[in-house]
């Protein structure tokens, strides 16, 4: 598991407010291809934003996983205003931070393809209004944690949750799913798995 992370390029920022101090930016390299574990006694949770230009439609997807690979919870929310990039990714942290927080899982990696958007996060600099809006929504949140990192990863460590966040295109509520997930999206979580028992 640390080979793992050794081995992929990672922006990592632990937010520890409960004693008001921060750990230090840290970076890994070379990158790895496929999704790792969270550390023992964490659990990862994995984000994304997803659009579509035909229907004007944007997407929010949250997977929250254990050691193994094992799926603890997923929600898929459809949003039907136009926001950039930028703000649909900040906007799934927050609903996937929202949702871990609501089922009780309190000791989280959250890991993304954004690297601005933890940058913002992390800097929390962020002056433009909406996105100012949902920083502050973040840091709020966060409070409620015991442990809260944010890992940047690339998009192929990523298949599961960009997955979840297209499946909301066509959608028009909300979809949760705890411990077990749609056959469509086991498929990708099961090749997660696999890859964890071959590294």
């Amino acid at each position: 598991m640390h080979e793992c992370m050794a081995k992929r390029d990672v922006t990592l920022m632990t937010f520890k407010f409960i004693s008001a101090n921060t750990a230090p930016v840290h970076t890994h390299s070379p990158s790895s291809t496929h999704w790792c574990p969270p550390p023992p006694g964490k659990l990862k949770l994995n984000v994304d934003g997803a659009c579509s230009t035909s229907v004007w439609k944007r997407e929010l997807g949250a997977v929250v996983r254990n050691v193994h690979g094992d799926l603890m919870g997923a929600i898929s929310v459809p949003i039907t205003r136009c926001f950039s990039a930028k703000i649909i990714e900040l906007l799934a942290i927050r609903e996937g931070l929202q949702f871990a927080w609501e089922d009780g899982y309190n000791s989280l990696v959250v890991e993304l393809d954004a690297k601005n958007a933890i940058n913002d996060i992390v800097s929390g600099t962020e002056a433009f209004r909406v996105a100012g809006g949902i920083i502050n929504n973040i840091h709020m949140l966060s409070r409620n944690f015991d442990f809260l990192s944010f890992v940047f990863a690339p998009r192929l460590c990523n298949t599961v949750v960009e997955r979840l966040a297209k499946f909301a295109l066509g959608s028009v509520s909300i979809d949760v799913w705890l411990e077990e997930g749609p056959p469509w999206i086991n498929v990708f979580l099961q090749a997660d798995a696999n890859n964890l028992e071959l590294s």
